[in-house]
């Protein structure tokens, strides 16, 4: 008998992993071409990233200005970065604590 049992890897799986990873590289190549990380396009009136936001160093959140201007300037501009710039910028890389914004926020809600 087998002992170590796994789940078979239905196709559908495999299908949507594929599909998620083709969107994550879409994304990224959007917001490299205007100098953005993901965590500058979240929904800024969501409560976690409220508190996540307010919780930046000042150089932090300068860096965070900073890029959002460049990215309204370069769209204005109907341009992008230049692709060595591009190369330099990993989108996915979280500066915002919003792990530990969203938990403080439920405790809140479990224990008013």
């Amino acid at each position: 008998p087998c002992t170590s049992w796994k789940q078979p890897e239905l196709a559908s799986d495999s299908m949507l992993r594929a599909v998620s990873n083709w969107y994550k590289g879409a994304v990224a190549k959007e917001l490299k071409k205007y100098g953005l990380q993901y965590h500058d396009i979240l929904i800024e009136q969501h409560p976690d990233v409220q508190t996540a936001i307010s919780r930046l160093t000042p150089e932090e959140t300068s860096n965070r200005n900073k890029r959002l201007k460049r990215a309204m300037d370069i769209s204005l501009k109907h341009s992008e970065l230049t692709k060595e710039v591009q190369a330099t910028i990993d989108p996915f890389q979280g500066y915002l604590p919003l792990e530990r914004a969203r938990e403080e926020r439920l405790e809140r809600l479990l224990h008013p």
